[in-house]
């Protein structure tokens, strides 16, 4: 923790949101989400868009982002000043959240903005940074492009998987595109080698599919049987905790 304190900073951040708000009684859980969450309808209702960030509507949703934010956040903390890191994650959750407000109407929440510039930003900065992602090492440039090539057909119609409804994916593209664009300003130099990288890690995907597919679907089953005990350990320690309001 106490090299990457500003990712286990905000891990525990949002955890501790989480906690506080679903041991709430429903009707106070219900305003604290209307009241907190970003609603496209309201921009100058100025606390939503931060406050928005720190919210998540299920276990699952916070289990994913945490996850996201656990893999790129710490890996970005070791290449760049806390300042720099500070500003990718919430002009890219801001900027996130301008977009969604131009193409939806609905509300929104969730760190997901904020993550997505994080990985923007490593892709370019460190590609070949090792991940043990799914139980696999994976340099971070096939992690980059493998999350790049859900979110495009999720945003796309091309895959409509039922995980997928209702997630925000405009905002995570706005958020990756403000990531990457930070990591050029930050070293024009090292994200053009970057890219390069990126390129080679393309076309292995293509070469290597069907061993990738193996790898992403063996992790996405031991994410869910994860996520599912992840869901009943929160959502106990919020009953535990949910006396506090009577």
């Amino acid at each position: 923790m106490r090299q990457h304190p500003l990712t286990w900073l905000f891990i525990l951040l949002n955890i501790a949101v989480f906690l506080l708000v679903f041991s709430m009684p429903d009707e106070m859980r219900t305003k604290v989400f209307d009241d907190f969450s970003f609603r496209p309808a309201m921009p100058f209702e100025l606390w939503r868009w931060l406050t928005s960030i720190f919210l998540h509507v299920s276990p699952s949703h916070l289990f994913f982002n945490m996850l996201g934010l656990y893999f790129f956040g710490k890996n970005l903390e070791e290449d760049i000043e806390k300042q720099w890191w500070l500003s990718i994650y919430f002009i890219s959750a801001f900027l996130g959240s301008f977009v969604f407000m131009l193409t939806n109407t609905e509300n929104a929440v969730g760190a997901s903005g904020a993550v997505f510039g994080l990985l923007g930003a490593t892709m370019f900065l460190n590609p070949i940074k090792i991940n043990h992602i799914f139980m696999f090492p994976l340099p971070m440039g096939i992690t980059a492009i493998l999350f790049v090539i859900v979110e495009t057909m999720a945003i796309t119609g091309i895959y409509r998987a039922p995980e997928l409804a209702n997630v925000a994916n405009i905002a995570h593209v706005a958020g990756l595109i403000t990531g990457s664009l930070f990591a050029f300003f930050y070293s024009a130099k090292r994200s053009l080698e970057g890219f390069l990288v990126l390129v080679i890690c393309a076309m292995l995907l293509v070469v290597m599919g069907p061993v990738f597919l193996m790898i992403a679907s063996f992790g996405s089953v031991a994410l869910q049987g994860i996520d599912v005990v992840v869901g009943f350990i929160l959502l106990g320690i919020a009953k535990l905790i949910s006396p506090v309001w009577l």
